[in-house]
């Protein structure tokens, strides 16, 4: 008798675990952080694992409105979460039927991109802001994760902007190098097709006052529009006082004006 009762003790103690492990993803809580040049959102689950396959952005685009929402579908997903205002950011989620939508508010045109994944031991969910401002040093991407993307070379001459790196498993082998303001908006950008593994691009910058700016490559998810992959390095930009006779270059993390000997000239009659 009692080895018989042990056994069904066995086996019911066996079988706990899994059943616990098999309850619908429920999100207990969240916790925003400063990182530099973003703000991370940590959103804390139990239950089954949430897939990223399960979660596709409606507004993966938070520049314009300081807007995004994360809608996750899974069967039976619910949340017990509070919303959390840190860091100029505030989270909250949104329980509907068999979903539910995360959605993260900063001020307008403060980040540029959103990109977001899973991580296990405990189960999360991270979410990562980025800042559409030139990055600070320690901001700085010169390699992507799992080297999706490096930057080797990145100089703005005057309006002249030349770029070149490496690519990794990106979808299509596409992504687009962008120059930003030092109010975060993109003035110029050009779409470029990496071959062999490797990517270079030249073209030309609309008249800027001189202004620290960033200078990036980046690629976006072909599912939902969020971040895929990001390098990015800060410089000069521009030309002083607007004349096009001043360039400024960047390269090698070295700043230096040069002036055409014509404007020169000019300046010296």
């Amino acid at each position: 008798m009692r080895t018989a009762l042990a056994a069904v003790a066995a086996v019911v103690a066996a079988a706990l675990p899994a059943s616990a492990a098999a309850a619908p993803p429920t999100a207990t809580g969240i916790t925003v952080a400063d990182r530099p040049g973003l703000v991370r959102a940590t959103i804390a689950f139990t239950g089954e694992r949430v897939l990223l396959g399960e979660i596709v952005a409606s507004d993966p685009d938070p520049f314009g409105d300081g807007e995004v929402r994360l809608p996750l579908r899974h069967t039976g997903v619910r949340t017990t979460a509070r919303p959390v205002t840190a860091q100029g950011v505030t989270v909250a989620i949104a329980q509907q039927a068999n979903r539910i939508t995360i959605r993260l508010t900063g001020a307008p045109r403060r980040f540029k991109y959103v990109h977001y994944r899973t991580a296990g031991d405990p189960q999360r969910l991270i979410v990562d802001l980025y800042e559409s401002a030139p990055p600070a040093p320690a901001a700085e991407i010169r390699v992507g994760p799992d080297r999706c993307l490096t930057l080797r070379r990145g100089t703005v001459e005057g309006r002249r902007v030349r770029a070149r790196g490496r690519e990794r498993r990106l979808f299509e082998h596409s992504l687009a190098v962008r120059v930003r303001g030092e109010d975060g908006r993109v003035k110029r950008q050009r779409a470029v097709q990496a071959a062999a593994g490797r990517w270079r691009t030249r073209f030309r910058i609309p008249q800027l006052p001189a202004q620290t700016g960033t200078l990036e490559a980046v690629a976006l998810s072909a599912k939902d529009g969020t971040l895929d992959c990001l390098v990015q390095k800060r410089g000069a930009i521009g030309t002083e006082s607007g004349r096009p006779g001043s360039n400024t270059t960047t390269a090698g993390g070295r700043t230096c004006r040069r002036t055409s000997t014509r404007a020169a000239s000019r300046r010296r009659r």
